[in-house]
């Protein structure tokens, strides 16, 4: 009876302290009376129970069973909770910085501290997946890894050097001082597990691709972090460090592996994200607990570039290989600024300007319109780098294989823009070639810029067919793998088949009757009957003596002030080169 008297004074005492906004600078007597810690004022470490005090001493709510003791887990009291004024919304999210760990208000795990908070308790539950199931199995534990048994390190310092001059400079992923100091301070003591080894290993994996003198343990890098990042992490809270890792991994795949592993991983990593809070800016978050300094400008530079470049790389992944994306509902995270040498930031800006395939007609009522004002913006973007370049020309194809499986209309009113961007994607591959650096698009882009040409079927896009194919060449001398080997053969017999369709083409047009002149002439305007070359024209030329190989040979398209008479610089179709 006493105890039920306890809380109906203290629900009195809420309702009181919710309308009157105690403010914590002179707590008020019913706080004073039931040694109750006013909402903003609380400090030090809380009991692990709650205790309720009368006038005849401290009481404890009755248990009716005896059971092993756990102690709860709480943590202290914030400075602004979620039950501020304007702040109780159900998207408004909340975020431990320690365990990297992000929910919405509205989740499961969120409410038993929520409403720790709204009944103003002294022992508010922390964040926690409190009676998520039945817990009958025990949660794998991580194996530690010995990172100097894997890769040693002084051949760690040649990977990573390799590392931080290509995979850095375009994708802009990890800070190379801060990086090398980490990871010799690891090196110099390598016992127990830590998640800064799945970094280490995936910095060596990608320097090693990116090397000319490949490790021989390339592999069983690659092997480790995907056992534990499939197998462990994800049943635990991400770290910034297993959001960096799923990043690299999916580079690694995308460079190496088939699409399905690639769209995959980066799906997880954009997850992996989300779970950390990455799209979200500190102060835009409810409830952070505990509390992390916005001001912390290395901490902002890393969530910001962490979250942006796993987004760009799901949404190019997905565009290319035709999948969805992963989407987020209010992203409040900025992006990041520019460092002067690497193009990260165009990567991003690349993937950010592209539509989705699922389009709201409400909104977007001309789906192909949409593309071209894409294709411009693609097309109006200066790069230095040879690797952007090459994707503008991957991204500028998945938009002409868009727009012609909707409109022919459309995707012949932009073949030139793709026709340019193409060509100056073959000239960025052959210089990358040169350097023997095997960016995935340096076989992608001409494959696909093969493809396009023969879609488009124009004079001028068939002009540059022997170009891309020689170069198709050189990539297969250069890398005389199953894969580059294969897109060769398979671009060779493409054109070959067009050119057996335009062949029975041209077989049809000769078998066409000679036929007589019309018995009304053609009526000829004032101005052409003064052209001579016209009122002259023989209209019963017969098409069997027309020369089609002339008229469908790719050099015919070249301006008039080029020619000196093009006739006598055609050649048979053969000078293709196939």
């Amino acid at each position: 009876m006493q105890v039920a008297n306890v809380l109906a004074q203290r629900a009195r005492h809420q309702g009181r302290q919710r309308k009157r906004k105690c403010d914590g600078r002179k707590p008020c007597a019913t706080c004073v009376r039931y040694e109750y810690q006013c909402e903003y004022t609380a400090s030090g470490k809380r009991a692990s129970l709650v205790h309720l005090t009368s006038d005849n001493g401290p009481e404890t709510l009755p248990r009716q069973q005896s059971w092993p003791e756990v102690p709860p887990s709480v943590i202290q009291l914030q400075a602004h909770p979620l039950t501020a004024p304007g702040a109780r919304f159900h998207h408004r999210g909340i975020l431990d910085p320690v365990k990297t760990r992000f929910v919405r208000a509205n989740s499961a795990i969120a409410f038993p501290r929520i409403l720790g908070m709204d009944m103003e308790s002294e022992s508010i539950p922390r964040l926690h997946s409190f009676a998520w199931n039945l817990g009958l199995r025990s949660e794998e534990q991580d194996l530690p890894v010995d990172v100097n048994s894997i890769i040693p390190y002084g051949e760690f310092q040649r990977l990573s050097a390799v590392y931080f001059s290509t995979v850095k400079r375009e994708l802009g992923l990890l800070e190379e001082a801060d990086f090398g100091e980490k990871s010799t301070t690891r090196y110099a003591n390598t016992q127990g597990y830590n998640e800064l080894d799945l970094i280490i290993l995936m910095v060596a994996a990608l320097g090693s691709f990116f090397s000319s003198n490949s490790h021989p343990r390339e592999a069983d890098c690659i092997q480790i972090v995907k056992s534990i990042l499939i197998t462990k992490r994800m049943a635990v809270n991400p770290s910034y460090q297993i959001v960096a890792a799923w990043i690299l991994l999916t580079i690694y795949l995308r460079c190496t592996g088939r699409p399905h592993g690639s769209w995959v991983a980066s799906s997880m990593a954009l997850h992996q994200a989300e779970a950390s809070g990455l799209h979200k800016e500190m102060q835009t978050i409810a409830v952070v607990y505990p509390a992390a300094s916005a001001a912390d400008h290395k901490l902002v530079k890393t969530r910001r570039k962490l979250f942006w470049i796993a987004r760009a790389l799901n949404i190019v992944l997905s565009f290319e290989y035709g999948r969805s994306r992963v989407t987020f509902d209010v992203v409040t995270t900025k992006k990041f600024a520019p460092d002067g040498v690497g193009f990260a930031h165009q990567y991003v800006e690349l993937a950010d300007i592209l539509p989705s395939d699922f389009v709201d007609r409400e909104r977007e009522p001309d789906p192909p319109a949409a593309l071209g004002a894409t294709l411009t913006r693609i097309e109006e973007i200066q790069t230095e780098s040879h690797f952007i370049t090459i994707l503008k020309a991957d991204l500028a194809f998945a938009i002409y294989r868009r727009l012609w499986l909707m409109s022919l209309t459309d995707a012949k009113d932009r073949a030139e823009s793709i026709l340019n961007i193409g060509k100056a994607a073959l000239i960025a591959a052959e210089a990358l070639l040169e350097t023997r650096t095997p960016w995935w698009n340096v076989l992608h882009a001409p494959f696909m810029f093969v493809c396009v040409t023969l879609a488009v079927g124009t004079p001028r896009s068939f002009s540059y067919v022997a170009e891309a194919m020689t170069l198709l060449d050189k990539i297969a001398e250069a890398y005389p793998t199953h894969m580059v080997l294969e897109a060769r053969n398979q671009a060779t017999a493409m054109v070959r088949m067009f050119r057996q369709r335009k062949e029975k083409e041209l077989e049809a047009l000769s078998a066409l009757p000679a036929t007589s002149p019309p018995a009304d002439a053609p009526t000829i305007g004032s101005g052409m009957s003064q052209n001579p070359c016209l009122t002259d024209l023989d209209w019963t030329l017969g098409l069997e003596s027309f020369q089609w190989d002339t008229f469908l040979n790719p050099q015919l398209v070249m301006s008039s002030q080029q020619q000196g008479g093009f006739a006598n610089n055609l050649g048979p179709m053969d000078t293709l080169g196939f």
